[in-house]
């Protein structure tokens, strides 16, 4: 694949980055189904979101389901439907399973479901590889765990999916500038505003627990810093002095200072819906 053909809402240029969207723009493309595996915060949802839209001409209508939002019989009703006890068809309401019939659908935590109901999601899409492509499902998935660790995935239904993994920011520390511009050019449009070389250093010296939504959030926060132009690690001391009481910590030993506040709780990052 060249490189006019990676997703161009993926900001940065590490290697094992750009493999993670060659692999995912391929299973789209191919009709697999795939899973995309990463830590909060590091694009998981844009991933399979731009992979499908990058692929897939607009009439493919892509459904998302987050598993977080609905769990147990909540879930379950929502991918298969439902019947009431008269049985009369006026009474059958459709999952998304049915509605999506010839599009993707993507489930987004889907370590979330249980091992039964993800053993009977496998069943529903092997019969969906019996029927023709327009009539069929394409699976779509993103789960917290990475490659290291085991998934807890029903067997049947791992069987079934690509593996693909998003590496987290600090294995692509080489990306922080390019991401941090991007988020400065699209927060003002009409401002020409610069991050400063040591402020870039302190940044690729912290391990980001919470990922590109983290770095997005210390930017948004540094907007706010009465600034010329250019920021710097002045702005990021005033920003964590005004806020020392409110936020957990941002510890970076190796800095020209210590920094000794983080902007986000480390477990409460969302899923990032910007360039990464």
């Amino acid at each position: 694949m060249n490189d006019r053909q990676v997703i161009p809402e993926i900001v940065g240029s590490n290697a094992s980055l750009r493999m993670a969207a060659m692999q995912a723009i391929d299973a789209v493309e191919h009709g697999q189904h795939f899973i995309i595996e990463g830590e909060p915060g590091s694009g998981r949802r844009l991933m399979a979101r731009s992979a499908w839209h990058h692929r897939r001409p607009t009439t493919r209508s892509l459904f998302t389901l987050d598993c977080l939002m609905f769990r147990g019989d909540a879930a379950e009703e929502l991918l298969f439907g439902e019947r009431s006890t008269g049985g009369s068809p006026s009474n059958i309401r459709l999952g998304k399973l049915n509605l999506v019939a010839g599009g993707g659908l993507l489930l987004l935590h889907v370590e979330e479901l249980s091992l039964e109901l993800q053993r009977r999601l496998a069943r529903a899409i092997d019969q969906y590889l019996r029927l023709p492509p327009h009539a069929g499902v394409q699976l779509l998935m993103t789960c917290a765990p990475s490659l290291d660790v085991p998934l807890s995935i029903h067997s049947d239904l791992s069987a079934m999916l690509l593996r693909v993994r998003i590496p987290a920011l600090r294995e692509r520390v080489e990306d922080i500038r390019a991401i941090a511009e991007a988020f400065l050019r699209d927060a003002s449009p009409f401002e020409r505003i610069r991050c400063s070389q040591a402020l870039m250093d302190q940044f690729r010296r912290y391990d980001w627990p919470g990922n590109i939504t983290e770095l997005r959030s210390v930017m948004r926060r540094l907007l706010l810093e009465s600034h010329n132009g250019l920021l710097d690690l002045r702005h990021l001391a005033d920003a964590m002095y005004r806020n020392e009481n409110s936020f957990t910590l941002l510890q970076c030993p190796h800095g020209p200072f210590p920094i000794e506040t983080s902007f986000i709780q480390r477990d409460s990052f969302p899923e990032s819906r910007g360039p990464q």
